[in-house]
């Protein structure tokens, strides 16, 4: 029994042996459940989108079932699950693969997901001290009354070190965390270098804010995220951007802002805590902010979510969509 075949036009661009395993006839596992290969553990159940999508899997994680949070510490330990699959099969051997449930490599996936209050640190930053930590780590009062199942709660946010560049960021309800976990140097795809790969992330969230709110937005080559000029010209940063790699393996990716808090004294305003990213001068934004809570509660985050892989998964096949500007340092992009 041979695999399933690719996508017609990638079907060339494989270099994988047919497979003679009776596993193979569906090619990609659809469910992150399924048992992977090369003995690695299962990943949890959750749950997919409806989306077609030619390349990308996309997974939204659910965690608490009334808000839809999950924790920052679930998301890594699935992203790294996956990521452990795409490293194993690059080490392993021709014969390793034919033999493998799977008999294939694993199929690059967009882990999405609404977290609960969480600040993190990136790998190369000094450790917060005893008074920093207690700031950040002091309740934190959610009040999103506005959305269809409410969230009205006193958080103690958590405080992480990741794998990531860059300095303190935050991480909570009202924001949509996007990583894709992908080989850069696949062969279904063009490759990516590192910098067209942060290209791809921001485009992405700019041709996202611009479709579905009109929101026009920039980036800088030498500040990495996507940026808001207001009507008063403060600059705002409406999306973070983190990215690390390994054997261009990615992890981590981008947090887009939709209706979290922005605004207000460090009990509700997470932001307020902390400089962020350690932009001194610079202000954190966000979709309800720029344009009324009205227009972004007709979005639920998942849907947003999966609108987001649509236009990423674009992005894999055609090249001309990983960049707006054709690689200025500054680019710009309306509705």
């Amino acid at each position: 029994m041979r695999c399933a075949a690719l996508p017609r036009r990638l079907r060339a661009a494989s270099p994988l042996p047919a497979c003679k395993s009776p596993l193979c006839r569906r090619g990609w596992p659809r469910n992150p459940s399924t048992k992977p290969a090369l003995g690695l553990p299962a990943a949890p159940r959750w749950a997919h989108s409806d989306r077609r999508l030619t390349i990308l899997e996309h997974v939204h994680l659910r965690g608490d079932p009334l808000t839809g949070l999950a924790p920052y510490e679930q998301a890594e330990d699935a992203q790294e699950q996956h990521r452990a699959r795409f490293l194993q099969w690059k080490a392993s051997s021709e014969e390793q693969r034919l033999s493998a449930p799977s008999c294939r490599v694993p199929r690059p996936r967009l882990l999405s997901f609404e977290a609960t209050p969480t600040f993190t640190l990136g790998r190369r930053q000094e450790d917060l001290t005893a008074e920093q930590a207690t700031r950040l780590q002091q309740p934190l009062d959610i009040g999103l009354g506005h959305r269809r199942n409410p969230i009205a709660h006193r958080f103690t946010p958590q405080v992480r070190k990741t794998s990531r560049g860059g300095l303190t960021t935050y991480h909570g309800p009202g924001q949509i965390v996007l990583w894709p976990i992908i080989d850069m140097h696949s062969s279904l795809y063009p490759k990516y270098g590192v910098a067209s790969y942060a290209n791809h992330l921001e485009t992405t969230t700019q041709r996202l804010l611009s479709e579905l709110f009109g929101i026009q937005t920039y980036t800088a080559r030498d500040e990495p995220g996507v940026w808001v000029t207001t009507s008063s010209g403060q600059e705002r940063k409406i999306a973070a951007l983190g990215v690390h790699h390994r054997r261009y393996v990615t992890a981590l990716g981008i947090a887009v802002n939709i209706d979290v808090p922005v605004t207000g004294g460090e009990a509700v305003n997470p932001w307020a805590r902390f400089v962020p990213c350690g932009l001194d001068g610079r202000l954190v934004t966000s979709v309800a902010a720029e344009v009324g809570v009205d227009s972004a509660l007709g979005w639920d985050l998942e849907d947003l979510a999966g609108r987001w892989a649509t236009l990423f998964d674009e992005g894999l096949v055609d090249e001309a969509k990983r960049s707006v500007g054709g690689g200025e340092a500054h680019s710009r992009l309306q509705r």
